[in-house]
């Protein structure tokens, strides 16, 4: 974690905080209570859609980063 110290293990500064990987751990159940708190009703169906297209988006974003910094590192060197 040398470019993003703030999300280092205390324990392993090369690994990635616990408090980091929680935050993946409450964010469907705190979405989903947010919006049962809020009025609207979600059913099943929409549970597992919004956990999907999270998914989707988690692994678009980190496709995207992986492949412009292979090409940074590439042609920067």
């Amino acid at each position: 974690m040398k470019m993003h110290p703030m999300l280092g293990s205390s324990v392993d500064p090369k690994k990635i905080s616990l408090t980091i990987k929680s935050i993946g751990v409450w964010l469907v159940p705190g979405v989903l209570a947010l919006v049962t708190v809020l009025g609207w009703d979600v059913t099943k169906v929409e549970l597992v859609d919004l956990v999907n297209n999270l998914a989707i988006l988690s692994a678009s974003a980190m496709t995207i980063v992986g492949i412009v910094r292979k090409i940074y590192i590439k042609i920067i060197g």
